[in-house]
């Protein structure tokens, strides 16, 4: 089975995806922001939050170290420590600056890969032990943002 490896480009597309999301999503109230998407799921909030931190992470310790040729600085996270800050981050945070803030990160890892040689873009990197590689990070965190924008639109569709 072999695996369809999509160009720089492609990939940079369709992560900038989450840009519009955030955009479309900055066009409801407070009141919106601060509903559970379902009954026992996070508020449209926390995902926001939940997503911008992680992009903050991977941002700080992997593509601006890459971009700057330094050592990356990813450690293992617990991810139900990580994600429940990033909850309470969303909570005392203004929607405004939540929205801001997630387009703001996107939009560096996206202009820092873009810059990048090709070379560099497919280099393998070290990260605690493992190996880290920007095509594989742009995927897994397509998938996730997928993940989540598809719950935001069903959510939106309701309201």
């Amino acid at each position: 089975m072999s695996e369809i490896i999509e160009s720089k480009d492609q990939l940079l597309e369709q992560f900038s995806e989450w840009i519009s999301c955030v955009k479309k999503l900055n066009e409801y109230g407070e009141d919106v922001w601060n509903e559970e998407i379902a009954e026992g799921k996070w508020s449209l909030r926390e995902i926001v939050s939940h997503m911008m931190l992680w992009d903050k992470y991977f941002f700080e310790t992997a593509i601006e170290k890459i971009y700057k040729e330094e050592k990356l600085t990813i450690t293992h996270q617990d991810f139900d420590e990580f994600n429940d800050k990033a909850k309470e981050y969303g909570k005392r945070t203004s929607i405004e600056e939540l929205g801001e803030q997630s387009i703001d990160i996107r939009e560096q890892i996206i202009q820092h890969i873009r810059k990048l040689s090709e070379e560099a873009y497919l280099a393998s990197y070290m990260d605690s032990g493992e190996p880290f590689h920007i095509p594989q990070y742009l995927q897994d965190f397509i998938w996730h943002d997928q993940h989540h924008m598809g719950q935001l639109n069903d959510f939106i569709e309701r309201h």
